[in-house]
């Protein structure tokens, strides 16, 4: 457990050992990513030697205890809602780090957050289906500060102004659903008047493709195509304990993309919210269909900063890999605003260019816009689609996080699963906005 570099921990162990712990220095871990890889080998230390508590003591100007406290609660969590017997039960573990109770607090409370986005993500899709996730939506911040509101049903999102949720969602085994979410400071909160954030979330909560169906290999990982809407209700229960200074919205754009013969066709032609007609080329590029309305429907309820965040592309991870997300939008310094945060808070995004000679890409005959752009770029002409969705008085960063989101074979201290990934940086962009 002995690392180099880095403020020293010391660790008292159930047998009375100390431990002298370090964290990795490696240039690549940002934001108190060491410190969160050494938490995680607190949690599993205690683990393996069937400990129950451990006493931390944390030593140096540069420690991050937060990050540390995260990095436990992050590295210990299991999905195990499905199991049975000894694997359905956890033991529960203490880890003490006496005088940095503020820290603590912080750490678990965003650690949970974004344990909750992992939980949901890794849900089963015959468990979570958009009405289930609406309905998770709605008990979770029942009581707190947060206004919830729910558009259910094909027929009422396409009265609501809706139609690409709706068009998506139409052969779904549960009606697709928009799950709206309104924080407002309190009178007594002194708040900035000139920022109202809103978070949009893609929460396909199964996605075979539709009509153009996906290869059969992995597919269960599609599960998880909800991860960004995930996320966005991580961060909003987050908002709903902190209460900070500026208004914040958040918005689970939440259908099931399955086949049949309701489903939706390659050469549907249908009308958006804000008037342009969307040919359908390929029922698989359905994400960016449901998150355009609501992007419109964000910028009239008044945002004047929009994040909308998506497990969007597998272009994004042929350019970038899976370790990071891809970054596009407009507004250049919010734009570096969303991608420090992000850095901050130990998760890595890389900005794209959304290109305007690739606009062309999306022309069709029949229509105003293609839902795809072809085989190349694929990550930045779907970013150039919801451009085209976005009010142009509106500051808006686009994160496709379909790489890092989707870890099903484990990563740094995140067990096989889902990973909640930009769950910490809507977080911390609401904390520096705020």
């Amino acid at each position: 457990m002995a690392k180099s570099g880095g403020s020293p921990s010391h660790v008292l162990t159930p047998d009375g050992r100390f431990l002298l712990l370090k964290p990795d220095e490696k240039p690549w871990l940002v934001g108190g990513e060491n410190w969160r890889l050494l938490g995680r080998d607190i949690a599993d230390s205690l683990r393996a030697t069937k400990g129950d508590s451990a006493l931390v003591l944390v030593h140096g100007r540069g420690a991050n205890v937060q990050a540390l406290v995260e990095g436990v609660a992050l590295g210990d969590y299991r999905f195990n809602l499905c199991r049975s017997g000894k694997e359905s039960k956890r033991n529960r573990i203490a880890v003490h780090i006496p005088g940095q109770a503020d820290a603590v607090k912080a750490g678990l409370l965003t650690a949970a957050s974004q344990n909750l986005a992992r939980e949901l993500a890794d849900m089963p899709p015959n468990q979570l289906n958009p009405q289930t996730f609406a309905a998770r939506a709605r008990k979770l911040l029942s009581g707190t500060g947060v206004d919830v509101r729910i558009t259910s049903g094909v027929g009422s999102l396409r009265k609501a102004g809706f139609p690409g949720l709706a068009q998506v969602g139409m052969a779904g085994s549960a009606d697709p659903c928009l799950v709206e979410m309104h924080y407002k400071p309190s009178k007594k909160r002194k708040s900035r008047k000139d920022v109202r954030l809103a978070l949009v979330g893609k929460g396909i909560t199964f996605d075979s493709g539709g009509i153009s169906l996906k290869p059969g290999d992995k597919m269960w990982e599609m599960k998880g195509d909800m991860s960004g809407a995930a996320a966005v209700l991580g961060a909003m229960a987050w908002v709903a304990e902190r209460e900070p200074s500026i208004p914040i919205s958040g918005y689970l754009c939440l259908a099931e993309n399955m086949p049949d013969r309701g489903a939706q066709r390659p050469g549907d032609i249908y009308q958006a919210r804000n008037g342009k007609w969307i040919h359908v080329d390929n029922t698989d590029a359905e994400g960016r269909l449901v998150l355009s309305d609501v992007l419109t429907y964000a910028g009239e309820c008044g945002a004047t900063h929009i994040v909308d965040i998506a497990t969007l592309t597998g272009a994004c991870m042929v350019a970038l890999g899976d370790r990071m997300g891809g970054l596009m939008g407009r507004g250049e310094a919010f734009l570096q605003s969303v991608r420090a945060a992000g850095q901050e808070a130990g998760e890595e995004f890389w900005q794209l260019p959304l290109y305007g000679e690739y606009r062309s890409l999306l022309d069709h005959p029949h229509a105003d816009i293609n839902n795809i752009g072809g085989r190349y770029g694929g990550a930045i002409t779907a970013g150039i689609f919801l451009s085209e969705f976005v009010p142009e008085n509106v500051q808006w960063a686009h994160l496709d996080i379909a790489g890092p989101a989707i870890q099903s074979g484990g990563w740094r201290y995140y067990a096989k699963g889902m990973t909640g990934f930009s769950t910490r940086t809507l977080i911390r962009l609401a904390q520096k906005l705020g």
